[in-house]
């Protein structure tokens, strides 16, 4: 490196699918960076048993098999986390044909986030992996295929010769990050699953004063196609999730710039020749995977955050799918961490609520929402571009105690579908109690997938656990301060999830010795790890799945007697019901529980009993079922 020793560089390799390719590329590697430390994540895939054999030819990579597909951002952090060198972010269907010296010498500059060499492809100019700053227009003409055609004007995003600094993006098939940047500016951001999150970092990075450098080398060869070819569903949502990516870095809001990116993306659709041929071709593949007799469903959502009704549409999404339904989740505002759960052959888009312009294989299709403002005015401009689609809105509110749980405008609107599915009698009669909904409803109670009852054992200390959104309805410290009525009992509590207010409620009641505030959760079985008994303290609730996730699993259940829970804890045969939401309500409730551990053994089998016969994915989608073909 031109005299000057080169800093410590860990290669890591994010797999997906193909063992060939990413045996080809650890080939070149170990040819071409030997004494490199190498790392691979490989997001679960059909591909994974093929490549699991590379473990036993490669023993000097560092392997980290993935339980599910997290997405490429959450991959690339999880690697980073294990490293303190600079970075070369390899894709596996890329090939060094060079030591990259001039990259990493680059690398070593001051204030050098970023360098990418030069990439072989057919496809173009080699400093083409090098793109000039993203606005709207410049994405639209990219999209259009006109960018290259136009390259140096000011519509263009291509350089008109090869740059040395950039001013947008490198790509990120061959990427080498500087150590002391990532440091400095933190991981890539999880919203973005898959494409945008690399371009999305080096404009912070740009933005906070650090340097993008295409190096004078063309090491790096990329093959075509890469590793979604020859698997349509896979290559579906790739062409959707870099469409969402674009978006996402643009910044997406209601009426941002990535908004009038993706209202553009629907006119091109429309206008252009290409565009609509690839309409064409994908609605008649579509078409083909449907059951004939079914309609198309549309989904939608704010985002996939970690939320019951979230989750619900997440579960929902699949089990229709999996029925014989085209099913199409629309998200509304962003994706989230949700994505990896939902499956493939279910398609993803991003789309604000003002553009209801979402592709369908036919005709009769049933629209399904929340009742939030967002979904709402979606489906009321769907219904209007769609004469002959039909709409449910599912209720998961919790309703108000003494006034309309919803605004009049919301309320009229809802008045106008095809129907109004709630969680529960309960739940249906506490919304409508102030105000008219719909004549007709349907009632449909979320339901996880079948677990294994771990069954619950008495144990001292007891450990106690909420898992929730962070919010201040949720009360985990009216909790805490029940709990501390009752120091002089054998105790702890362990508190999971994040959320606006969770600072805020944190600083109310910091961590001791018997209060653990651990933040966002992957999921019930994570924090289920920690504690035997889940406690639900909040002033409102609708239907809380994580009570049914808990009951599924034989966790014994203490609960606030609002909302739907006296209907899923069978009044009590199934968990404790603490009818006052109080402090003292709680400690009286607790303190017996804590005291005797052995009185919850029987709730906690009547509860998974309970859970494994009403409240399944299964009867959750049958339930939808029916409320879908009595709107039809």
């Amino acid at each position: 490196m031109d005299g000057q020793a080169a800093r410590p560089l860990s290669v890591l390799v994010v797999s997906y699918r193909r063992a060939d390719l990413l045996r080809r590329c650890l080939d070149s590697v170990h040819k071409h960076l030997s004494g490199c430390r190498i790392l691979v994540w490989d997001n679960l895939s059909e591909g994974t048993p093929a490549i699991r054999q590379l473990q036993n030819e490669y023993p000097d990579v560092e392997w980290v098999f993935s339980d599910s597909n997290v997405g490429y951002a959450t991959a690339v952090n999880g690697l980073a986390a294990r490293t303190e060198d600079d970075m070369l972010l390899l894709n596996p269907d890329a090939e060094l044909t060079g030591p990259l010296a001039k990259s990493r010498a680059a690398l070593s500059q001051d204030r050098v986030a970023a360098v990418s060499p030069k990439v072989q492809d057919t496809d173009g100019p080699d400093w083409d992996v090098a793109r000039r700053k993203q606005t709207v227009l410049r994405s639209l003409v990219s999209h259009s295929g006109y960018g290259k055609r136009l390259r140096g004007k000011a519509l263009s995003d291509y350089y008109p010769h090869q740059p040395g600094a950039v001013d947008g993006y490198l790509s990120g098939c061959c990427l080498l990050i500087s150590r002391k940047a990532w440091n400095e500016l933190g991981g890539f951001d999880t919203k973005f699953f898959l494409y945008g999150e690399e371009s999305d970092w080096q404009r912070k990075a740009h933005q906070n004063g650090w340097r993008l450098i295409l190096a004078d080398e063309a090491d790096v060869r990329h093959a075509a196609g890469g590793t979604m070819a020859g698997d349509p569903l896979a290559e579906r949502r790739a062409r959707d999730l870099l469409r969402a990516g674009q978006a996402e870095m643009l910044g997406m809001s209601n009426y941002g710039p990535g908004a009038i990116f993706t209202a553009g993306l629907n006119v091109l659709d429309r206008v252009q020749r290409s565009h609509r041929q690839d309409r064409s071709r994908e609605k008649a593949a579509a078409r083909a995977r449907v059951t004939p007799g079914k309609p198309s469903i549309l989904l939608t959502s704010n985002e996939l955050c970690q939320g019951g009704a979230e989750r619900q549409r997440v579960l929902l999404a699949n089990e229709l799918s999996k029925r014989g339904y085209s099913v199409t989740l629309a998200c509304l505002q962003h994706f989230g961490p949700l994505t990896p759960e939902l499956d493939p052959s279910v398609r993803l888009v991003l789309t604000p609520w003002w553009q209801p312009l979402v592709d369908l294989p036919t005709k009769d299709a049933v629209l399904i929402t929340g009742v939030t403002n967002t979904e709402a005015g979606f489906a009321a401009g769907w219904k209007a571009l769609n004469r002959h689609g039909k709409w449910l809105a599912a209720t998961h509110e919790p309703a108000e105690a003494d006034k309309p749980t919803y605004g009049d405008k919301l309320a009229k609107v809802i008045s106008r579908s095809d129907g109004v599915i709630a969680l529960s009698p309960r739940h249906w009669d506490a919304v409508t109690r102030h105000q008219h909904l719909n004549q007709k409803h349907f009632i449909a109670p979320n339901g996880v997938p079948k677990q294994q009852d771990r069954g619950f054992t008495p144990r001292k200390p007891v450990r106690l656990g909420m898992l929730c959104r962070m919010v201040e309805h949720k009360n985990p410290h009216l909790l805490i301060e029940a709990l501390t009525e009752l120091k002089d009992l054998d105790w702890t509590l362990d508190l999971h999830g994040d959320g606006p207010d969770r600072a805020r409620l944190q600083a109310m009641a910091p961590e001791n010795g018997r209060v653990r505030w651990h933040g966002a959760s992957p999921g019930p079985d994570h924090a289920f790890q920690t504690f035997d008994v889940l406690c639900v303290p909040s002033r409102a609730e609708a239907f809380p799945l994580v009570i049914v996730e808990a009951m599924a699993r034989g966790l014994p259940v203490v609960s606030s007697a609002v909302g739907s829970v006296p209907d899923l804890l069978d009044n009590g045969r199934a968990g404790v019901l603490v009818e006052a939401v109080t402090a003292a309500a709680w400690a009286q409730a607790l303190r017996p529980i804590i005291e005797e551990p052995a009185r919850l053994t029987a709730l906690a089998a009547a509860g998974a009993k309970r859970a494994a016969e009403l409240y399944t994915v299964d009867a959750m989608t049958d339930a939808y079922e029916t409320a879908i073909a009595a709107v039809r």
